[in-house]
């Protein structure tokens, strides 16, 4: 296999397992806009040309269908610059062209319908304004000496699309909110923070498997079965404890200019606010288990050896 770019045989594993893994995403989710961005980094980060390009056009298309012009464009627009006599492409890019055309002074194209993929951010759900999950170029910003702000940790509003949603009674889930609450103030530095899900899971009421599927399937967030994944110890570590093991928030792989993370409460705003400060590299936002988080994490700090 010729590779584009020289990589390591630790690396080229790394990239070999992501390939395996975002394929099977996409054969669930075949409109999962998400998984064929970091599969196409990965495919022309080994120089399979044929594949990058074949995913690039699958994720033109997507865009296309789902009304994201401006986003079909480059994907369209990066096809030719490898392969600048496909027709069939260059077509595709003059009906993008015309869409695009036709929606100027019409105040906004379908990417910002309220059909799109729910935001991250609960804040942003509320105000009606839907954002992808997948985040663009992050710039980290001057903080000027100021720490990130962490006061809230989304489980109040996660608490309160479990009950709207009906995924658990309104009475288990504010009893195991006081619980997490509880327990996250009395916890100490290097401890894992307390997961509402898995509280809510333990108490009987539903199975930790309903409540990601609830999440999953109203939301539109993205999976990774994480408790799969091999994860480099200095990828988890590219953000601090009071993220990483507080908030149950960790970086699981990196390619080229792209991080991805797996949260266990994916309405953690502030969580993902401190993440895009900290960071200077795009982001692609997951959900995970608790547990699976939990494993990565223990792994990567040696907390049982501390213990």
């Amino acid at each position: 296999m010729t590779t584009a770019q020289s990589v390591t045989n630790e690396e080229l594993d790394q990239i070999l397992q992501t390939i395996e893994m975002f394929e099977v995403i996409l054969q669930s989710n075949a409109e999962d806009c998400q998984s064929m961005e970091i599969l196409k980094e990965a495919y022309w980060k080994l120089g399979r040309q044929a594949d990058a390009l074949g995913i690039t056009r699958k994720l033109a298309d997507t865009y296309y269908n789902l009304g994201q012009y401006a986003s079909a464009l480059l994907e369209y627009e990066g096809i030719l610059q490898k392969d600048p006599g496909n027709a069939d492409v260059t077509r595709m890019l003059g009906e993008v062209e015309g869409k695009l055309h036709s929606s100027n002074g019409k105040g906004q194209d379908k990417e910002g319908a309220d059909d799109l993929p729910i935001a991250m951010d609960f804040g942003a759900i509320i105000a009606d304004d839907p954002t992808l999950i997948t985040t663009s170029a992050t710039i980290k910003p001057e903080t000027n000496g100021k720490s990130v702000k962490l006061e809230n940790d989304g489980n109040d509003a996660l608490s309160k699309f479990l009950i709207q949603h009906r995924l658990a009674p309104e009475e288990t889930v504010r009893t195991c909110l006081d619980r997490v609450v509880s327990m996250n103030k009395k916890a100490g530095p290097n401890t894992l923070g307390a997961s509402l899900i898995d509280e809510v899971a333990k108490a009987g009421v539903t199975s930790l498997e309903n409540l990601l599927c609830g999440i999953l399937d109203r939301s539109k967030f993205a999976y990774i079965p994480l408790e799969c994944y091999e994860v480099d110890r200095q990828v988890v570590k590219m953000l601090p404890e009071s993220i990483t093991l507080a908030r149950l928030i960790v970086p699981f792989d990196l390619i080229s200019r792209t991080i991805m993370i797996a949260t266990a409460n994916p309405f953690d705003a502030q969580g993902k606010e401190a993440v895009q400060q900290l960071l200077d590299y795009n982001i692609q936002w997951h959900v995970a288990a608790p547990s699976a988080i939990a494993r990565v994490l223990k792994d990567a700090y040696r907390l049982d050896a501390r213990d």
